[in-house]
């Protein structure tokens, strides 16, 4: 029985992984460095300190962790400040959820971002739980983010179910012992067959969820 329900931010509610992807690339090109796909697949919904090493890694010693944070989490501040790109059906789900269940958000994001979606009008007390996977030993594919909240809810993670669009995350949530409702976006890589077919129901679009999916879940 599904007791609590919980979302990842960033592809999942926000349109935000083009916005990501291209802070990168431009970060990138400006040293003279290629940022592909590839790399944006190995950083989705990890922590801000896993993808500022990842990519001062691959800038080889161009720019510090520290700079790379404070560069490409400023470039999506400035983003959202203009405009929340939610993707469609995001706010009605969120509603819905936390009208019926105790619901969460679990994210990559550093706070300063999350902080900025969440106090949208209309997401506005949705959420009584906010985690951030800064908080944690380790972002996703690791399940703490998710197991963190469960804990802050007091609800076993067996009686949650999880919003997640990437591979790091379905891996993640599966890994916390959650139901997954996976919700890929092609235009950055869906995850591979093998993975989405851990989840436990996978949507189109967060238009395609009503009350009924989460029968599907038993």
């Amino acid at each position: 029985m599904i007791k609590a329900i919980l979302f990842d931010l960033d592809g999942l509610l926000i349109d935000s992984e083009g916005s990501w992807h291209q802070s990168r690339i431009q970060i990138f090109k400006e040293a003279g460095k290629i940022w592909d796909l590839e790399d944006h697949k190995a950083v989705v919904g990890t922590s801000t300190n896993h993808w500022a090493n990842y990519m001062a890694k691959r800038l080889g010693g161009n720019m510090s962790v520290a700079q790379l944070q404070t560069l490409t989490i400023g470039k999506m501040e400035a983003i959202y400040r203009r405009s929340i790109p939610f993707l469609p059906g995001a706010v009605q789900v969120v509603q819905f959820a936390s009208a019926h269940y105790p619901t969460g958000l679990a994210s990559g994001s550093p706070h300063q971002l999350i902080d900025l979606v969440t106090s949208e009008p209309r997401l506005k007390d949705c959420f009584q739980v906010i985690v951030s996977a800064d908080e944690v030993a380790a972002g996703k594919p690791a399940p703490d983010v998710y197991l963190e909240a469960a804990r802050r809810m007091g609800i076993e993670p067996q009686a949650c179910v999880c919003f997640e669009d990437s591979a790091n995350g379905i891996r993640a949530g599966k890994a916390a012992g959650m139901k997954v409702i996976a919700v890929p976006d092609a235009r950055y890589g869906s995850p591979a067959d093998e993975v989405l077919a851990m989840a436990d129901v996978v949507l189109n679009s967060l238009t395609e969820f009503s009350a009924d999916t989460l029968q599907l879940l038993g």
